[in-house]
């Protein structure tokens, strides 16, 4: 039932969203994950797709639950930081080997809430890095509005939005999508349990139909995730039979964002 019903929703607003988008001219592309409350899925999401399409998982988070520490990058025991390197002398950063286990990295670090450049810097850095490097960025942004993130989507050929079906966070959704409404966007449900609440889908739908939003596959809630201490993303661990329907539902999204404005 939730699977049929979030599918009838997409093609709805599909077909009440039919505006092209023209995506910018960059080859390789980025994609951003974006959200405007944290606990919404949003570094997962960015973790798994970067396995997925074997791009340079990219973190512009400062806080230490970001993607960078669950990768296994401790900034304390380093002198650089790579990140703030690359903003500084405007040299592309050398990502950090997966050793093709985990996606490479460019480490986020504390400090650059304090040290953000303004969003048009942030644009051109990162389809420099995605052009100089031929690779695709997958890029983790901090939870809600800042330059880096302003400049991540901007960049951005489609930026991902994890979306949670409750009170706090629609709300949080139709403050990204009144701010950032111009965006090429592709809302994913997350955290969907077997039965959503028909208010929740009818303001999904809402707010995906008023804002142009596309909405994409959803993925399932799995309580074992957040208790899940390996460093390596599920969508490049052997699958299992708990892990199967998790990695199917990624690879839907994945599919969905290769196919945004084509």
């Amino acid at each position: 039932m939730t699977s049929e019903a979030l599918s009838a929703l997409a093609a709805d607003v599909a077909a009440a969203t039919s505006k092209p988008y023209v995506f910018p001219v960059q080859e390789p592309d980025v994609i951003a994950v974006a959200g405007f409350k944290g606990g919404v899925g949003k570094s997962r999401t960015a973790k798994e797709l970067a396995a997925l399409k074997a791009a340079v998982l990219t973190d512009f988070e400062w806080d230490w639950g970001g993607v960078t520490r669950g990768w296994g990058y401790h900034e304390e025991e380093r002198v650089k930081a790579p990140l703030l390197e690359a903003f500084r002398t405007g040299k592309t950063p050398t990502p950090l080997s997966g050793r093709g286990r985990k996606p490479d990295l460019i480490p986020g670090h504390t400090d650059f809430e304090r040290n953000q450049p303004k969003s048009e810097v942030v644009r051109d850095a990162l389809i420099q890095w995605s052009r100089e490097l031929k690779r695709r960025l997958v890029v983790d942004t901090h939870p809600g509005g800042s330059e880096s993130t302003y400049g991540a989507m901007a960049a951005a050929r489609v930026t991902v939005v994890p979306v949670v079906l409750g009170d706090d966070e629609l709300r949080a959704l139709e403050g990204l999508l009144r701010t950032l409404a111009d965006y090429p966007l592709l809302l994913i449900p997350y955290k969907i349990g077997r039965s959503p609440a028909a208010w929740a889908l009818d303001e999904l739908e809402r707010l995906a139909t008023v804002y142009q939003a596309q909405v994409g596959p959803a993925v399932s809630n799995y309580p074992w995730i957040p208790n899940r201490r390996v460093r390596v993303p599920i969508c490049a661990s052997p699958p299992s039979a708990r892990t199967t329907p998790f990695i199917q539902e990624m690879k839907a999204v994945a599919e969905a964002v290769e196919k945004y404005g084509r």
